[in-house]
């Protein structure tokens, strides 16, 4: 797969208007008659992207690869396309006589009118979006939240043309376009771009898709950051830094008010707001934090609930903690708290792990421990982790409502991540676990791979519940 890496950070200084849409320093005057500010611009591609169901990153991506967010040159005429293929204005949206009368497209206001040529060009890009699975691949399931999956609606944009094929060019339109998209939305994660092979018939440079091409999925997906509304719950999140800067205002320049926890749940209180820097496409959703109403830049915010368990105060354990809620392998109690220093049982630990690893078992599979029932409370994830191997239990017992020991951790761990944690460890020298303890070299696995510095370990010890969630997040996110 293709994949772009996001840049670590762009800073710019902000200048704020009052009138989103409008020339900042004339009450009277259109959209049309004047270059707006980039924040007045990123505003317009927004609104209109989330009026048609299209990421923002997407439609602002598309405007600063054809334009560089501009409309109008530094003569102040319209822009138009420097191959003289008649694309015009910001989204170079091109269309000969026809479709302009076809589509009732006026070519005035094309080129005078920003919020007209963004609106024009958002309807295109959605034309070429529907044509998913038929002229075009679909990406995936065709979620069109899902960044990855307008791959090909962004190259049809620009043209079902041989240029465009990765195959026979170093450097397309779209794949340009999905670079900048992650450096300039500051995206912590890869883009897994498709890959496919293109057909062109009689040697023309059309490109053509057999019925085989028309869906291809990828190996990651990455939401859009920027479809919250008013009233969606939220939480913080980056796995580049330990806490995110809450601000006065909508920029990067503006004043720190505090920092955020990760997995802090939020609500967002109104829409996404924009700085006037051109590199910044990202932008800020107003918050309530703390007693303090500010602002978050978009890339910090993920979709989702965290639950305040009054029971867990150490940042460490809430994150890890927050990290498995979102992900549905944990829920807490009914009374609001975690529980962290009880003991986790047998089947609370297989639950975890079953969910965490997506395990699935054959339907007629049946338990061979002789100690539960199919009726018994964890039933089903001491089935899915005895057909997986991770937990067998001695002699014919399973013991599902047993303490989970610490030595007992190790050796689950080690088998359910064995691709993730270091094959062929060097030897440590532990106090209290000699090198011909049962399971050293789980143990050692462990220690050798950064998930626990605990020397002595104690092998015999009770797992608690904070102490296997903050050994399976830091398994999870290990780098394989």
């Amino acid at each position: 797969m293709n994949k772009w890496l996001a840049a670590a950070a762009i800073a710019g200084a902000a200048v704020l208007f009052s009138t989103p849409g409008f020339a900042a320093d004339d009450e009277a005057k259109t959209p049309g008659e004047e270059e707006l500010s980039f924040k007045e611009k990123k505003d317009l591609l927004t609104e209109t992207a989330l009026e048609h169901d299209i990421p923002p990153e997407i439609l602002k991506a598309i405007a600063f690869e054809e334009t560089g967010m501009r409309q109008f040159d530094d003569e102040g005429n319209p822009i138009r396309n420097e191959n003289d293929d008649g694309g015009i204005g910001m989204m170079q949206v091109t269309l000969n006589e026809d479709d302009l009368e076809n589509r009732q497209v006026d070519r005035e206001r094309l080129e005078t009118d920003t919020a007209y040529n963004i609106e024009v060009g958002a309807d295109l890009l959605n034309e070429k979006f529907e044509w998913s699975g038929s002229v075009i691949p679909q990406v995936n399931d065709g979620d069109r939240e899902v960044l990855e999956n307008w791959y090909f609606a962004v190259l049809a944009y620009n043209g079902l043309d041989r240029r465009n094929d990765p195959n026979e060019n170093d450097h397309t339109y779209q794949d340009d376009l999905y670079e900048s998209l992650a450096d300039n939305n500051l995206f912590e994660t890869d883009f897994d771009l498709p890959e496919f092979e293109a057909q062109y018939r009689d040697d023309g440079n059309r490109m053509w898709f057999s019925e085989d091409q028309l869906n291809i999925t990828t190996e990651q997906t990455t939401r859009s950051l920027q479809m919250f509304e008013e009233g969606d719950k939220v939480y913080s999140y980056s796995k580049d830094v330990s806490a995110i800067r809450f601000r006065e205002e909508p920029a990067v320049s503006s004043r720190e008010v505090g920092e955020v926890a990760l997995y802090t749940p939020l609500t967002v209180e109104g829409p996404l707001e924009h700085d006037n820097n051109i590199a910044n496409h990202f932008g800020f959703y107003p918050l309530y934090y703390a007693d303090i109403h500010g602002y978050m830049a978009s890339t910090y915010v993920r979709e989702g609930t965290v639950t305040v368990f009054s029971d867990v105060r150490r940042q460490e354990l809430t994150e890890a903690v927050g990290f498995l809620e979102v992900q549905d392998i944990i829920s807490g109690y009914p009374d609001g708290t975690f529980r962290p220093n009880e003991p986790i049982y047998r089947r609370h630990a297989a639950s975890m792990l079953s969910k965490a690893l997506g395990l699935e078992v054959p339907e007629d599979y049946e338990l061979k421990a002789a100690d539960m029932n199919k009726d018994d409370l964890g039933y089903k994830a001491m089935k899915t982790v005895e057909y997986h191997g991770f937990m067998t239990g001695s002699g014919e017992n399973i013991r599902p409502n047993e303490n989970m020991t610490r030595a007992q951790m190790a050796s689950v761990l080690a088998a359910a991540f064995e691709a993730k944690l270091p094959a062929d460890p060097k030897a440590h020298q532990f106090e209290d676990v000699p090198l011909d303890f049962w399971n050293y070299n789980a143990i050692n696995i462990l220690y050798q791979s950064g998930l626990t510095n605990q020397d002595p370990y104690r092998p015999g010890e009770d797992v608690t519940r904070s102490q296997f969630a903050l050994f399976l997040q830091r398994a999870m996110m290990m780098e394989e």
